[in-house]
């Protein structure tokens, strides 16, 4: 019978075995990984860094001339031919490998030489499309910066908001100022939406920030560009502000003297949108003058002078009566002296000419500029307070 302590060693005898095996096999494992890996170094060194196999080839030169060297003893110590044909292949064999893979490397260095710029040319078109994005993401928060002053801000928001504008880029003004300007924005659907003198008269207030920053951006232009690039970039702003005007200013003074109890704040910006809308055709004016286009804006200054010139003077003085016939009057002003853009404002004391000779004056150069017969002149005189 077998003890008990006999068979516990036979099976630690056992454990041990396995456990010896297991080991060997880890072990040839690890060597057969790391020989894996000494052969691939190898070989990516042998194809990257060919400059290596010079070794070889002066190795298989120096075996092939010890070979040849032979032939200096006796004859029975003569190499024969396939030991020397065996050195030389050898010897070519390694010059041709040689010379194949320091081709292969001068290769992938130039591969890899044309392939940084190319990569840095993505670089910079991936950055380029990251900052058009950001610029787009820019102009929007802007619009919406502008839109909500000019909207639901107050007076003085209204304010810093369309001075900010004056000096902004012309692009971005210029479609600010189309957009605000286009007629479909003036129509009026309802009967009673024609009389509603709160909203009508909050749509003018509402522009004539606008209409300010534009009349300001002429300056800015002008004096970066030429007078004739000052002219294709301003003038189509005034053009879409007069347009508008010839439809929105009849109306305000209208709205003037049929509303009743209209809030002072809201009609000390009406004020303010006509008194801009005179700045606009007098800077206008001297733009046109300046860059030789007067006959462009007779014909643009003619729709609001005809609208205008249709009221009747008489009757009932409105709330907005008084700041047109002012406006009229500096308007008239500057027609009658003609001065240049740049020049400083008209001033009838400096020019030794008398306000009522200011006003005639005016009005005969007006009259020889615009040539329309639907302009009421007796009229347009009357408001603007002329003998």
């Amino acid at each position: 019978m077998q003890h008990p302590s006999d068979a516990r060693i036979e099976q630690l005898e056992r454990e041990n075995e396995t456990l010896r095996a297991e080991l060997n096999e880890i072990k040839a494992r690890a060597d057969n990984a790391s020989k894996a890996r000494a052969t691939l170094m190898r070989g990516g060194f042998r194809l990257l860094i060919p400059i290596f196999d010079r070794e070889k080839v002066a190795r298989s030169f120096g075996k092939l001339l010890e070979t040849l060297g032979d032939f200096d003893g006796p004859r029975e110590s003569w190499p024969s031919r396939d030991q020397i044909l065996a050195d030389a292949r050898v010897f070519l064999e390694s010059c041709v490998r040689f010379a194949v893979r320091r081709r292969m490397f001068l290769f992938f260095v130039g591969l890899l030489g044309a392939a940084i710029p190319a990569v840095q040319v993505w670089l910079v078109v991936q950055q380029n499309q990251i900052i058009e994005n950001q610029n787009k993401f820019s102009e929007i928060q802007v619009y919406d910066v502008v839109a909500r002053s000019m909207t639901q801000g107050d007076r003085n928001a209204r304010l810093m908001t369309g001075a900010l504008l004056a000096n902004a880029d012309p692009e971005f003004l210029t479609g600010v100022v189309r957009e605000s300007f286009d007629p479909s924005l003036a129509s009026v659907y309802r009967a009673e939406g024609v009389n509603a003198a709160a909203r009508r008269l909050d749509d003018a207030a509402y522009r004539g920030h606008l209409v300010r920053a534009a009349v300001r951006s002429v300056a800015t232009i002008a004096a970066n560009e030429s007078m004739d690039k000052t002219c294709d970039v301003a003038q189509p702003m005034l053009r879409w502000i007069l347009v508008d005007a010839a439809n929105r200013v009849p109306e305000v003074l209208r709205l003037g003297r049929d509303a009743e109890n209209l809030d002072g704040d809201l009609s000390e910006q009406v004020d303010h949108y006509l008194v801009q809308v005179g700045s606009a055709l007098a800077v206008y004016a001297r733009l046109a003058r300046s860059a030789d286009r007067l006959d462009e804006y007779g014909r643009d200054i003619t729709p609001l002078l005809s609208r205008i010139s249709q009221r009747s003077a008489g009757g009932t003085a409105g709330r907005f009566d008084s700041v047109m016939r002012a406006v009229l009057q500096d308007f008239l002003f500057e027609v009658a002296l003609q001065p240049q853009l740049g020049d400083p404002p008209a001033n009838l004391g400096q020019a030794g000419i008398a306000p009522e000779v200011a006003l005639k004056q005016g009005l005969s150069n007006l009259q020889k500029l615009v040539q329309d017969k639907g302009v009421q002149w007796a009229s347009l005189a009357q408001q603007a307070g002329a003998p």
